[in-house]
């Protein structure tokens, strides 16, 4: 049997067996199934602490065979040696053997390899397959034998016809639903056709669903506030009417399972983040838009660019942090490379002394803009700089002070660490195609003139930035695989010597540095035209041998204040105008999720109104009109009449609910929703509108955008604070405080007053 066509989904089915589905390029989806065994490594100092191993009756139960294969067991590491392989009956009990194998004796006895990949990774490095790889699947007897008709370093890839429904629940019951409510309607959308099922008493609309899923044979199933909420309901109603086992949404007949267990709470990248559990459907893809990362941020093509390029089954890719997935391509690269990927890393920081902590551990090199206004300033941009960085230096775990290099003519500026001239490290390695790939898209979206194209590209270039992105902080991650801070290190040291080496080219040149900031400078010189600026760039780009873009020139750009303290810039806070009109903005209250509409459509028409403007001088002859946007604002919040969507606060939570003890609004708002039943988690947020913000009360201060109803007065007082506070970022440099503007306002609001008494 051969079948041609894309790999949709890989999971583990019965013992020793995974399953496939392909899809055909005439819509046609098929089931395979591959004899395969999924195997962790054990390493001890001895062989017969292995041997001895061996004899655990705990350890038979897991184990399909064992034998002692040769790999290099850690990244720094030239020579295999023997290590213990254990091919496990049960593909997705990898984790269960690990830590069953680490409880045979103390802490470190024992060294496990590769037990947290997912059996799809696994799978899919042996093979040398992906997600939505071409192939032709051969099926010779119970084992499948692939033809790869595809390569991930491809960029103009087929992709197979995909199915996609939207499924929506809604909830008869209050405001907050609850597991405990029984379903009102339930909506599937397909193309242009809707199938609203809300007849007949509750099982029947739950098997109605199930035969409209199966009729309509999505592949992907994209379910509003699934992960959140909808597919946990869905699985307790089926359990409340006694026909759990019927509730089947895959492929598969595998139905929904109620899970105890409802999320995750973490922190990561600065900030407390939330995952809630999700329910994998088996021959399908369930997604749910608004809860992940890759497909929030970039969409369905860059969700199938990173699962290709990271080896990360679609299900799990679209809900992976950005860690996951850079980490599955480095597995790839390790495993063609014989190379052990440790459960649990243990290795070390290298020894520094006090000097060497002095001088290394200063991160990016920072010029502190001028606050104020300046006009006629070139950006200059480093393009993804501390990822070229590692992809030029070769900066890697194995390759930073190896000892096969120690003499090595590259060394870390400032803290003079050798880096390895005889191999790549896997993190280069990793990150080349990532740069390489997405300098391409870029250029292909800017030239092509088909906007389904341009989105496609432009959706790839924004999931591969969002890895570049993180590539720098996973290097000093405590649980990455191959990363150590004296990368991290080794990156920073290099990145201020290029800033400041490009900073000299600039000055030698008659330039003024304005600001820098990491990758990035803004200069200026009196007369200087746009080849002035392009030949500066050029020189840079030789020099220093990476690549660096001239953004533009700014008619007038405005560095910002600290809002403490006045003469204290703010590094990354600003907002320009291009010569060509265009705005730039970086750290004011319109670039930010947690901003009030109301603020942030007015912060929108009164910069839309200033980048028509040429000159400093200019934003300053038109503040009479840019306050009256501002009075316009203000008076819309004095009517009371402003819709709700318009006045509506969000927070991210950084506790869970019951770990609160302030009288914040967001701690009012989740005390009045905890007490409705809905307990909010840290890395969740919390919608609310201000209804008495000076009240004591929290059920005065605030309510929950779920309990608002019709009779809901907001506090027009506190409204205007947040509005004034707004605008006076903008207009702050241009003379206006947040003071000098609420002064503006009530005065315009007193006159009106006056106004209306005079008249009456």
């Amino acid at each position: 049997m051969e079948v041609a066509g894309w790999i949709l989904d890989v999971y583990p089915g019965f013992e020793e067996e995974m399953v496939v589905w392909i899809k055909k390029a005439d819509g046609e989806t098929v089931r395979l199934t591959d004899s395969w065994h999924n195997a962790i490594y054990v390493s001890a100092d001895h062989k017969y602490d292995l041997e001895w191993l061996l004899e655990k009756k705990h350890i038979q139960s897991y184990i399909h065979s064992a034998y002692f294969v040769k790999k290099r067991e850690h990244v720094f590491d030239y020579e295999e040696r023997e290590v213990l392989k254990l091919v496990l009956r049960r593909a997705g009990e990898a984790e269960q053997l690990a830590k069953t194998v680490e409880r045979s004796a103390e802490f470190g006895y024992y060294r496990i390899y590769n037990a947290d990949l997912l059996p799809a990774q696994a799978y899919f490095i042996e093979k040398d397959l992906f997600p939505l790889a071409k192939v032709i699947a051969e099926k010779v007897g119970d084992v499948i034998r692939w033809k790869i008709l595809d390569s991930v370093k491809e960029e103009d890839y087929e992709l197979p016809p995909l199915r996609k429904v939207t499924l929506r629940v809604e909830v008869d019951g209050k405001p907050i639903p609850k597991f405990t409510d029984p379903i009102k309607s339930i909506t599937v959308f397909h193309d242009d056709n809707t199938v609203v099922i809300k007849d007949g008493v509750e099982s029947e609309k739950i098997f109605k669903l199930v035969d409209t899923v199966r009729e309509l044979d999505p592949d992907l199933l994209l379910i509003e506030k699934g992960d959140e909420f909808t597919t946990h309901y869905l699985a307790e109603r089926a359990y409340a009417n006694n026909i759990l086992d019927k509730l089947i949404l895959s492929r598969d007949p595998v139905p929904l399972r109620r899970l105890e267990k409802k999320g995750t709470s973490y922190f990561a990248y600065g900030r407390i983040l939330h995952t809630p559990a999700s329910h994998k459907l088996y021959g399908r893809i369930n997604l749910d838009a608004r809860r992940h990362f890759v497909f929030e941020q970039s969409g369905l093509y860059g969700l199938f660019e990173v699962a290709r390029l990271c080896r990360m089954p679609l299900h799990k890719g679209s809900r992976a942090s950005i860690g996951k997935c850079l980490s599955g391509l480095q597995f790839y690269i390790a495993c063609k490379d014989n190379l052990l990927i440790p459960w649990k890393p243990t290795r070390a920081e290298v020894f520094k002394t006090a000097a060497t902590l002095l001088i290394g551990d200063r991160g990016g090199f920072i010029f502190e803009p001028r606050v104020g206004v300046h006009e006629h300033v070139g950006e200059l941009d480093f393009a993804s700089l501390y990822p070229a960085i590692m992809v030029k230096y070769n900066i890697s775990a194995e390759t930073v002070l190896c000892k096969c290099c120690r003499a090595s003519g590259r060394r870390v500026p400032d803290v003079d660490y050798n880096t390895c001239i005889k191999r790549e490290g896997i993190i280069p390695r990793s990150l080349g195609l990532i740069l390489e790939k997405r300098e391409d898209y870029k250029k292909k979206r800017n030239l092509t003139d088909n906007p389904d194209l341009k989105r496609r590209y432009a959706e790839r270039v924004d999931a591969l930035k969002g890895i570049l992105v993180c590539s720098f902080g996973y290097l000093s991650y405590r649980n990455a695989k191959f990363g150590l801070i004296d990368c991290h290190i080794a990156v920073c040291a290099y990145a201020r010597q290029i800033l400041l080496a490009a900073s000299k080219i600039a000055e030698r040149r008659g330039f003024e540095v304005v600001h820098g900031i990491v990758d990035s400078i803004w200069v200026k010189k009196p007369k200087a035209k746009i080849e002035d600026f392009k030949a500066l760039a050029e020189e840079i780009e030789q020099e220093i041998g990476l690549p660096i873009s001239f953004e533009g020139i700014y008619r007038w750009i405005a560095f910002l204040p600290s809002r403490m303290h006045e003469d204290v810039p703010v590094l990354n806070r600003y907002f320009g105008v291009f010569e060509d009109g265009t705005l730039k903005i970086r750290g004011i209250e319109t670039r930010r999720r947690d901003t009030v509409k109301l603020v942030e459509d007015c912060q929108n028409e009164i910069l839309n109104l200033l980048s028509s403007m040429d000159t400093a001088d200019a934003v300053r002859d038109c503040m009479p009109n840019v306050l009256q946007i501002l009075d316009s604002y203000a008076e819309s919040v004095r009517s009371g009449k402003l819709p709700v969507t318009d006045l509506i606060v969000t927070t991210k939570l950084t506790k869970n609910f019951n770990e609160y003890v302030s009288s914040l609004p967001q701690v009012a708002a989740i005390r009045q929703l905890a007490e409705e039943g809905l307990e909010l988690r840290a890395g969740q947020s919390v919608s609310y509108i201000i209804t008495k913000f000076a009240s004591n009360d929290p059920k005065e201060k605030v309510r929950p955008i779920q309990l608002v109803d019709s009779s809901i007065r907001y506090d027009r007082d506190r409204y205007i604070e947040l509005l004034v506070r707004g605008v006076s970022t903008i207009l702050q440099p241009f003379g206006y405080d947040e003071e000098k503007l609420l002064d503006l306002v009530n005065r315009t609001r007193d006159g009106d007053l006056a106004m209306n008494r005079l008249n009456t």
